[in-house]
């Protein structure tokens, strides 16, 4: 299922907490539109970006970053982690943020961008066993 977002630039970043468990599989879906000076919900051509990833901040400053999946013209934008990729988070706390870098030329931003879309805390915990 994909949460649908819009949002004016402005407001950017969305705040979005996050929990996740180390080494399952972790995926959500957005379908993501900006509405600048009320004219109207427009998706946003991620299909542009140079740049796409999902990055988690330690406490000590240190940065994992993982690529999206999907970032799709209609303003789709997947991110999904397998279980390798979880594994690489140590349980805890993370600031975490979704980041788009538009080059200039871009459809939705000709003069190039960088966007952060979301931004919140992850956390990171150990999954429940099976019984």
């Amino acid at each position: 299922m994909s949460t649908t977002i819009t949002a004016r630039y402005a407001d950017l970043p969305v705040s979005r907490d996050i929990r996740i468990q180390s080494g399952r599989s972790w995926e959500e879906r957005w379908t993501v539109s900006l509405d600048e000076e009320d004219a109207g919900a427009v998706p946003i051509d991620f299909s542009d970006a140079t740049t796409y990833q999902a990055r988690f901040r330690a406490a000590d400053d240190t940065v994992t970053a993982f690529d999206l999946t999907e970032h799709a013209a209609a303003g789709k934008i997947t991110m999904r982690l397998d279980g390798d990729d979880t594994a690489q988070l140590d349980r805890g706390r993370y600031t975490w943020e979704m980041m788009f870098i538009f080059p200039a030329g871009s459809t939705d931003f000709p003069d190039g961008a960088t966007l952060s879309l979301f931004k919140g805390v992850a956390v990171v915990e150990e999954p429940v066993p099976a019984s």
